[in-house]
Protein backbone atom coordinates (compact mmCIF):
# COMPACT_ATOMS: atom_id res chain seq x y z
CA UNK A 1 0.00 0.00 0.00
CA UNK A 2 1.23 3.65 -0.53
CA UNK A 3 0.18 6.46 0.47
CA UNK A 4 -2.23 5.02 2.98
CA UNK A 5 0.51 3.11 5.21
CA UNK A 6 2.78 6.76 4.73
CA UNK A 7 0.14 9.42 5.90
CA UNK A 8 -2.05 7.23 8.11
CA UNK A 9 -0.45 4.08 9.83
CA UNK A 10 2.14 7.16 11.49
CA UNK A 11 -0.77 7.07 13.69
CA UNK A 12 -1.26 3.78 14.67
CA UNK A 13 0.00 2.97 18.04
CA UNK A 14 1.95 -0.62 18.21
CA UNK A 15 1.12 -1.39 21.65
CA UNK A 16 1.01 -4.71 23.10
CA UNK A 17 -2.52 -7.22 23.26
CA UNK A 18 -3.60 -5.60 26.34
CA UNK A 19 -3.92 -2.12 24.29
CA UNK A 20 -6.09 -0.99 21.98
CA UNK A 21 -4.71 0.14 18.61
CA UNK A 22 -6.71 1.78 15.29
CA UNK A 23 -6.58 -0.18 12.47
CA UNK A 24 -7.70 1.40 8.70
CA UNK A 25 -10.02 -0.38 6.44
CA UNK A 26 -9.51 1.15 2.98
CA UNK A 27 -11.81 -0.60 0.88
CA UNK A 28 -10.33 -0.55 -3.27
CA UNK A 29 -12.27 0.14 -6.26
CA UNK A 30 -13.45 -2.66 -8.19
CA UNK A 31 -13.95 -2.53 -12.59
CA UNK A 32 -17.75 -2.97 -13.64
CA UNK A 33 -16.53 -5.84 -15.64
CA UNK A 34 -14.33 -9.11 -15.48
CA UNK A 35 -11.36 -10.05 -17.46
CA UNK A 36 -14.23 -12.18 -19.67
CA UNK A 37 -16.28 -8.93 -20.94
CA UNK A 38 -19.26 -9.67 -18.33
CA UNK A 39 -20.25 -7.59 -15.96
CA UNK A 40 -18.32 -7.59 -12.42
CA UNK A 41 -21.30 -7.85 -10.60
CA UNK A 42 -22.07 -4.87 -7.72
CA UNK A 43 -22.94 -6.71 -4.30
CA UNK A 44 -21.81 -5.14 -1.75
CA UNK A 45 -20.18 -8.15 -0.29
CA UNK A 46 -18.14 -8.25 -3.92
CA UNK A 47 -16.63 -4.81 -4.67
CA UNK A 48 -16.67 -3.53 -0.84
CA UNK A 49 -17.62 -0.26 -0.96
CA UNK A 50 -20.51 1.81 -2.64
CA UNK A 51 -20.46 5.46 -3.28
CA UNK A 52 -21.34 8.08 -5.54
CA UNK A 53 -23.38 12.00 -5.59
CA UNK A 54 -26.68 13.09 -7.18
CA UNK A 55 -28.06 15.85 -7.35
CA UNK A 56 -31.94 17.53 -7.88
CA UNK A 57 -31.56 19.04 -11.23
CA UNK A 58 -29.16 17.34 -14.53
CA UNK A 59 -27.90 14.30 -12.44
CA UNK A 60 -30.51 12.90 -10.86
CA UNK A 61 -29.07 8.99 -10.48
CA UNK A 62 -25.95 8.32 -8.52
CA UNK A 63 -22.65 9.12 -10.86
CA UNK A 64 -19.99 6.60 -9.47
CA UNK A 65 -16.81 8.45 -10.46
CA UNK A 66 -13.50 9.74 -8.27
CA UNK A 67 -15.23 11.96 -5.73
CA UNK A 68 -17.83 12.95 -3.43
CA UNK A 69 -19.98 15.93 -3.50
CA UNK A 70 -21.98 17.85 -1.27
CA UNK A 71 -23.62 21.74 -1.67
CA UNK A 72 -25.32 23.28 -5.02
CA UNK A 73 -25.96 26.65 -6.25
CA UNK A 74 -29.48 26.98 -6.55
CA UNK A 75 -29.59 22.70 -6.90
CA UNK A 76 -28.47 20.68 -4.14
CA UNK A 77 -25.43 17.87 -4.28
CA UNK A 78 -25.68 15.22 -2.00
CA UNK A 79 -23.67 11.92 -1.90
CA UNK A 80 -24.38 8.02 -0.42
CA UNK A 81 -21.80 5.90 0.72
CA UNK A 82 -21.80 2.20 2.18
CA UNK A 83 -18.88 -0.20 3.56
CA UNK A 84 -18.81 -4.12 2.93
CA UNK A 85 -18.30 -4.87 6.84
CA UNK A 86 -18.29 -8.63 6.89
CA UNK A 87 -15.34 -9.99 8.42
CA UNK A 88 -14.85 -6.78 10.93
CA UNK A 89 -14.93 -6.60 14.38
CA UNK A 90 -18.37 -6.68 16.16
CA UNK A 91 -17.42 -4.31 18.60
CA UNK A 92 -14.59 -1.52 18.79
CA UNK A 93 -14.10 1.13 20.92
CA UNK A 94 -14.59 3.66 18.39
CA UNK A 95 -15.13 4.17 14.90
CA UNK A 96 -14.85 7.13 12.44
CA UNK A 97 -15.78 7.78 8.45
CA UNK A 98 -12.61 9.57 7.26
CA UNK A 99 -12.93 11.76 3.87
CA UNK A 100 -10.27 12.91 2.16
CA UNK A 101 -10.96 17.01 1.37
CA UNK A 102 -10.55 18.43 -2.10
CA UNK A 103 -10.31 21.93 -2.96
CA UNK A 104 -13.86 22.69 -4.35
CA UNK A 105 -13.89 25.35 -6.21
CA UNK A 106 -16.18 27.37 -4.40
CA UNK A 107 -14.83 30.14 -1.72
CA UNK A 108 -18.36 28.93 0.43
CA UNK A 109 -17.27 25.29 1.91
CA UNK A 110 -20.83 23.55 2.86
CA UNK A 111 -21.58 22.76 6.44
CA UNK A 112 -20.95 18.12 6.51
CA UNK A 113 -23.82 16.65 8.11
CA UNK A 114 -24.11 12.61 7.86
CA UNK A 115 -27.39 10.72 8.34
CA UNK A 116 -27.72 7.08 8.37
CA UNK A 117 -29.32 5.29 5.60
CA UNK A 118 -32.70 3.12 6.27
CA UNK A 119 -33.65 2.20 3.31
CA UNK A 120 -32.51 -0.40 1.12
CA UNK A 121 -30.85 1.22 -2.34
CA UNK A 122 -29.05 0.21 -5.13
CA UNK A 123 -25.99 2.11 -6.60
CA UNK A 124 -27.79 1.56 -9.96
CA UNK A 125 -30.85 2.71 -9.39
CA UNK A 126 -30.74 4.89 -6.41
CA UNK A 127 -31.04 8.96 -7.30
CA UNK A 128 -33.02 11.87 -6.22
CA UNK A 129 -36.48 10.61 -7.36
CA UNK A 130 -36.40 7.18 -5.09
CA UNK A 131 -34.52 9.06 -2.66
CA UNK A 132 -33.17 7.12 0.33
CA UNK A 133 -34.34 7.47 3.72
CA UNK A 134 -32.46 8.52 6.79
CA UNK A 135 -32.78 8.64 10.49
CA UNK A 136 -31.66 11.90 12.48
CA UNK A 137 -27.41 12.40 12.03
CA UNK A 138 -24.68 14.65 13.15
CA UNK A 139 -23.77 18.00 11.93
CA UNK A 140 -20.17 19.15 11.73
CA UNK A 141 -18.65 23.21 11.96
CA UNK A 142 -17.97 24.28 8.89
CA UNK A 143 -14.31 23.87 7.53
CA UNK A 144 -12.35 24.82 4.98
CA UNK A 145 -9.43 22.55 5.54
CA UNK A 146 -8.79 21.45 1.65
CA UNK A 147 -5.99 18.22 0.56
CA UNK A 148 -6.26 17.13 3.96
CA UNK A 149 -8.30 13.98 6.33
CA UNK A 150 -11.43 14.88 7.76
CA UNK A 151 -12.70 12.23 10.25
CA UNK A 152 -16.34 12.36 11.41
CA UNK A 153 -17.58 10.15 14.74
CA UNK A 154 -19.90 6.84 13.62
CA UNK A 155 -18.89 4.57 16.90
CA UNK A 156 -22.93 4.45 17.48
CA UNK A 157 -24.28 3.83 13.98
CA UNK A 158 -20.78 1.55 13.40
CA UNK A 159 -21.97 -0.77 16.94
CA UNK A 160 -25.99 -0.74 15.45
CA UNK A 161 -24.74 -2.02 11.60
CA UNK A 162 -22.77 -4.75 13.23
CA UNK A 163 -25.65 -6.09 16.01
CA UNK A 164 -28.47 -5.66 14.33
CA UNK A 165 -30.35 -2.84 15.65
CA UNK A 166 -29.68 -1.14 12.71
CA UNK A 167 -29.98 -1.82 8.93
CA UNK A 168 -26.21 -1.80 7.36
CA UNK A 169 -27.76 0.88 4.54
CA UNK A 170 -24.33 3.52 4.69
CA UNK A 171 -25.02 6.77 4.90
CA UNK A 172 -25.93 10.03 3.30
CA UNK A 173 -23.54 13.02 3.46
CA UNK A 174 -26.18 16.43 3.16
CA UNK A 175 -25.04 19.59 2.93
CA UNK A 176 -26.96 20.89 5.94
CA UNK A 177 -27.04 24.72 5.74
CA UNK A 178 -27.13 25.20 1.08
CA UNK A 179 -28.83 28.55 1.83
CA UNK A 180 -29.09 29.16 -2.10
CA UNK A 181 -25.71 30.77 -2.30
CA UNK A 182 -22.57 28.49 -4.09
CA UNK A 183 -21.58 26.19 -1.27
CA UNK A 184 -19.86 22.84 -2.27
CA UNK A 185 -17.33 20.53 -0.36
CA UNK A 186 -15.71 17.56 -2.58
CA UNK A 187 -14.43 14.17 -1.14
CA UNK A 188 -12.04 11.32 -2.44
CA UNK A 189 -14.25 8.37 -3.47
CA UNK A 190 -13.25 4.69 -3.26
CA UNK A 191 -13.40 4.74 -7.10
CA UNK A 192 -10.61 6.61 -7.47
CA UNK A 193 -7.50 5.82 -8.81
CA UNK A 194 -5.61 8.13 -5.58
CA UNK A 195 -5.12 4.77 -3.67
CA UNK A 196 -4.29 6.94 -0.20
CA UNK A 197 -7.09 9.17 -0.18
CA UNK A 198 -9.80 6.46 -0.50
CA UNK A 199 -12.85 6.79 1.87
CA UNK A 200 -11.43 4.90 5.38
CA UNK A 201 -13.54 3.59 8.27
CA UNK A 202 -10.93 3.81 11.55
CA UNK A 203 -11.48 1.32 13.99
CA UNK A 204 -10.15 1.35 17.32
CA UNK A 205 -10.22 -2.01 19.31
CA UNK A 206 -7.86 -4.29 21.37
CA UNK A 207 -6.32 -7.11 18.52
CA UNK A 208 -6.19 -10.58 19.73
CA UNK A 209 -3.06 -11.43 17.60
CA UNK A 210 -1.07 -9.22 15.54
CA UNK A 211 1.77 -11.31 13.44
CA UNK A 212 3.97 -10.08 10.28
CA UNK A 213 2.63 -11.12 6.53
CA UNK A 214 5.26 -14.39 6.31
CA UNK A 215 7.81 -12.92 3.43
CA UNK A 216 11.42 -10.96 3.18
CA UNK A 217 10.68 -7.81 5.02
CA UNK A 218 11.44 -4.43 3.54
CA UNK A 219 9.58 -5.58 -0.02
CA UNK A 220 5.96 -5.03 -0.76
CA UNK A 221 4.17 -8.04 -2.39
CA UNK A 222 1.39 -8.71 -4.61
CA UNK A 223 -1.74 -10.14 -3.45
CA UNK A 224 -4.04 -11.64 -5.81
CA UNK A 225 -6.41 -13.25 -4.07
CA UNK A 226 -8.34 -12.00 -0.67
CA UNK A 227 -10.26 -12.98 2.25
CA UNK A 228 -13.73 -14.49 1.18
CA UNK A 229 -12.50 -15.37 -2.47
CA UNK A 230 -13.66 -12.16 -4.44
CA UNK A 231 -11.05 -10.23 -6.71
CA UNK A 232 -10.74 -7.48 -8.88
CA UNK A 233 -10.24 -9.79 -12.06
CA UNK A 234 -12.88 -11.74 -11.48
CA UNK A 235 -11.17 -14.90 -12.61
CA UNK A 236 -12.60 -18.32 -12.56
CA UNK A 237 -13.05 -19.83 -10.27
CA UNK A 238 -14.49 -16.70 -8.70
CA UNK A 239 -15.09 -16.89 -6.04
CA UNK A 240 -12.81 -19.29 -4.80
CA UNK A 241 -14.35 -21.50 -2.58
CA UNK A 242 -10.90 -21.91 -1.01
CA UNK A 243 -11.53 -18.33 0.46
CA UNK A 244 -14.93 -19.11 2.23
CA UNK A 245 -16.74 -20.81 4.59
CA UNK A 246 -14.18 -22.18 6.79
CA UNK A 247 -11.14 -20.44 5.38
CA UNK A 248 -12.82 -17.12 4.59
CA UNK A 249 -10.11 -15.77 6.34
CA UNK A 250 -7.53 -16.73 3.74
CA UNK A 251 -5.18 -14.09 1.09
CA UNK A 252 -3.10 -15.44 -2.12
CA UNK A 253 -0.03 -13.47 -2.69
CA UNK A 254 2.12 -13.94 -4.98
CA UNK A 255 6.28 -14.04 -5.54
CA UNK A 256 6.05 -10.64 -7.25
CA UNK A 257 7.57 -8.01 -4.85
CA UNK A 258 8.55 -4.77 -5.49
CA UNK A 259 12.31 -5.30 -5.10
CA UNK A 260 12.34 -8.01 -7.37
CA UNK A 261 15.26 -9.66 -5.81
CA UNK A 262 13.27 -12.87 -5.27
CA UNK A 263 12.04 -15.28 -8.09
CA UNK A 264 9.25 -17.63 -8.99
CA UNK A 265 11.09 -20.63 -7.58
CA UNK A 266 13.41 -19.03 -4.77
CA UNK A 267 10.38 -16.83 -2.38
CA UNK A 268 11.09 -17.94 0.89
CA UNK A 269 8.01 -18.50 3.55
CA UNK A 270 8.37 -17.36 6.82
CA UNK A 271 6.92 -17.95 9.87
CA UNK A 272 4.72 -15.22 10.86
CA UNK A 273 4.43 -15.43 14.30
CA UNK A 274 6.36 -17.91 16.58
CA UNK A 275 4.90 -21.38 17.85
CA UNK A 276 4.53 -25.23 17.07
CA UNK A 277 4.24 -27.16 14.06
CA UNK A 278 1.08 -29.27 14.22
CA UNK A 279 0.36 -30.48 10.66
CA UNK A 280 3.26 -31.21 7.58
CA UNK A 281 2.43 -32.83 4.55
CA UNK A 282 1.16 -32.88 1.38
CA UNK A 283 2.75 -33.17 -2.52
CA UNK A 284 1.91 -32.73 -5.48
CA UNK A 285 0.23 -36.45 -6.22
CA UNK A 286 -3.70 -36.75 -7.07
CA UNK A 287 -5.76 -35.82 -3.82
CA UNK A 288 -3.04 -33.62 -2.51
CA UNK A 289 -5.72 -30.73 -2.88
CA UNK A 290 -3.20 -28.44 -0.63
CA UNK A 291 0.04 -29.13 -2.57
CA UNK A 292 2.81 -29.35 0.08
CA UNK A 293 2.03 -27.61 3.07
CA UNK A 294 2.24 -26.55 7.23
CA UNK A 295 0.29 -25.62 10.04
CA UNK A 296 1.36 -23.58 12.74
CA UNK A 297 -0.53 -23.58 16.48
CA UNK A 298 0.21 -20.10 17.77
CA UNK A 299 -0.61 -20.59 21.30
CA UNK A 300 0.93 -22.21 24.42
CA UNK A 301 -1.94 -24.60 25.83
CA UNK A 302 -0.06 -27.23 24.37
CA UNK A 303 -3.53 -28.82 22.52
CA UNK A 304 -3.76 -29.28 18.90
CA UNK A 305 -6.32 -26.57 17.14
CA UNK A 306 -7.59 -24.85 20.04
CA UNK A 307 -6.83 -21.09 19.34
CA UNK A 308 -5.10 -18.89 16.59
CA UNK A 309 -3.41 -21.36 13.69
CA UNK A 310 -1.35 -20.30 10.53
CA UNK A 311 -2.11 -22.26 7.27
CA UNK A 312 0.37 -22.41 4.49
CA UNK A 313 -0.41 -24.25 1.30
CA UNK A 314 1.23 -25.02 -2.05
CA UNK A 315 4.54 -25.08 -1.03
CA UNK A 316 7.04 -26.22 -3.93
CA UNK A 317 8.12 -28.70 -1.99
CA UNK A 318 7.72 -30.43 1.54
CA UNK A 319 8.02 -27.46 4.29
CA UNK A 320 11.57 -27.08 5.58
CA UNK A 321 14.00 -24.43 7.01
CA UNK A 322 17.02 -22.33 5.61
CA UNK A 323 19.06 -24.97 5.69
CA UNK A 324 17.08 -27.32 4.36
CA UNK A 325 15.81 -29.47 7.24
CA UNK A 326 12.98 -30.96 6.96
CA UNK A 327 10.19 -30.00 9.68
CA UNK A 328 8.39 -32.13 11.53
CA UNK A 329 4.98 -32.05 13.94
CA UNK A 330 5.92 -30.99 17.21
CA UNK A 331 9.44 -28.51 15.95
CA UNK A 332 9.02 -25.11 17.47
CA UNK A 333 9.24 -22.23 15.08
CA UNK A 334 10.62 -18.50 15.70
CA UNK A 335 8.32 -15.29 14.16
CA UNK A 336 10.94 -15.16 10.72
CA UNK A 337 12.03 -18.69 10.57
CA UNK A 338 11.85 -20.25 6.90
CA UNK A 339 9.41 -22.85 7.16
CA UNK A 340 9.22 -23.44 3.09
CA UNK A 341 9.38 -22.46 -0.12
CA UNK A 342 6.67 -20.63 -2.87
CA UNK A 343 5.54 -22.98 -4.87
CA UNK A 344 2.46 -24.07 -6.93
CA UNK A 345 1.53 -28.04 -5.96
CA UNK A 346 -1.82 -29.49 -5.39
CA UNK A 347 -3.99 -31.61 -7.52
CA UNK A 348 -7.78 -32.66 -7.30
CA UNK A 349 -8.05 -36.38 -7.25
CA UNK A 350 -8.74 -36.06 -10.91
CA UNK A 351 -5.21 -34.63 -11.17
CA UNK A 352 -6.33 -31.31 -11.74
CA UNK A 353 -4.31 -28.25 -10.33
CA UNK A 354 -5.82 -26.66 -7.85
CA UNK A 355 -3.00 -24.29 -7.38
CA UNK A 356 -2.54 -21.16 -10.53
CA UNK A 357 0.76 -19.60 -10.64
CA UNK A 358 3.06 -19.94 -8.15
CA UNK A 359 1.73 -18.10 -4.88
CA UNK A 360 1.09 -18.41 -0.70
CA UNK A 361 -2.45 -19.73 0.04
CA UNK A 362 -2.08 -17.87 3.65
CA UNK A 363 -4.77 -18.83 5.84
CA UNK A 364 -5.87 -17.81 9.92
CA UNK A 365 -8.11 -20.25 12.09
CA UNK A 366 -9.66 -19.83 15.47
CA UNK A 367 -10.39 -23.11 17.11
CA UNK A 368 -9.83 -24.92 13.50
CA UNK A 369 -12.40 -22.63 12.60
CA UNK A 370 -11.65 -20.25 9.86
CA UNK A 371 -15.32 -18.78 8.99
CA UNK A 372 -16.75 -14.61 9.02
CA UNK A 373 -18.39 -14.39 11.64
CA UNK A 374 -15.59 -15.28 14.36
CA UNK A 375 -14.61 -12.85 16.09
CA UNK A 376 -11.49 -13.44 17.24
CA UNK A 377 -10.23 -13.72 13.61
CA UNK A 378 -12.18 -10.32 13.15
CA UNK A 379 -9.39 -8.48 15.68
CA UNK A 380 -6.46 -10.06 14.04
CA UNK A 381 -4.39 -7.70 12.51
CA UNK A 382 -0.91 -8.49 9.92
CA UNK A 383 1.31 -5.70 9.79
CA UNK A 384 -0.99 -3.12 11.54
CA UNK A 385 -3.74 -4.04 8.56
CA UNK A 386 -6.78 -6.06 9.50
CA UNK A 387 -6.69 -9.36 7.45
CA UNK A 388 -9.81 -7.53 5.73
CA UNK A 389 -7.95 -5.05 4.23
CA UNK A 390 -5.76 -7.01 1.94
CA UNK A 391 -7.84 -6.48 -0.94
CA UNK A 392 -6.76 -6.84 -4.72
CA UNK A 393 -6.87 -3.33 -6.95
CA UNK A 394 -6.92 -4.07 -10.81
CA UNK A 395 -5.73 -1.87 -13.63
CA UNK A 396 -8.39 -1.40 -16.29
CA UNK A 397 -8.35 -0.68 -19.91
CA UNK A 398 -9.61 2.93 -20.53
CA UNK A 399 -11.24 2.17 -23.66
CA UNK A 400 -13.15 -1.42 -23.01
CA UNK A 401 -13.27 -1.21 -19.24
CA UNK A 402 -11.47 -4.72 -18.81
CA UNK A 403 -9.28 -5.17 -16.23
CA UNK A 404 -5.84 -6.49 -17.44
CA UNK A 405 -3.80 -7.32 -14.21
CA UNK A 406 -3.77 -6.81 -10.57
CA UNK A 407 -1.24 -4.17 -9.26
CA UNK A 408 -2.18 -3.96 -5.40
CA UNK A 409 0.73 -5.04 -3.32
CA UNK A 410 1.39 -4.46 0.46
CA UNK A 411 4.32 -3.90 2.55
CA UNK A 412 6.10 -6.80 4.84
CA UNK A 413 8.39 -5.97 7.75
CA UNK A 414 9.82 -9.29 8.68
CA UNK A 415 13.42 -9.79 8.90
CA UNK A 416 14.29 -13.66 8.51
CA UNK A 417 15.96 -15.12 11.00
CA UNK A 418 18.14 -17.39 8.73
CA UNK A 419 16.67 -20.32 10.57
Amino acid sequence: MKKLLAVLLLCLSFAQLANAVTAWYQPTPYPMKKMDGSAMPQDINIVHAWGGWFNNSYNLTLVRDDKLQIGGWGDTYTSPIRFDLVGLPATVDSAYLYLYALPSGSANPSQVSLWPITSVWDPATVGWNNFPSTSSGYYWPVSTAVNTWRGYTISGWYADWKSGVRPDDGILIWPYNNDGTQRFDKFVSSKSTDDGHRPILGLTFTPTLEFKMPLPGGYSWLVTNEVGGYECMGQFPWPDAAHQGNNYFAIDIAWNNSGGVYGQYNTPILAAAGGKVIEVGGGNNNGDLNGFYVVIDHDSDGNINTGFTTRYLHLNQAAARANGALLSVGNSVNQGDQIGIMGTTGKTLDGNPTSTGVHLHFGVRYNNGGSSTISELTKVLMEGLLLKSYQTECTIDPVTGIPTGRIRRYSSTLTPTGY
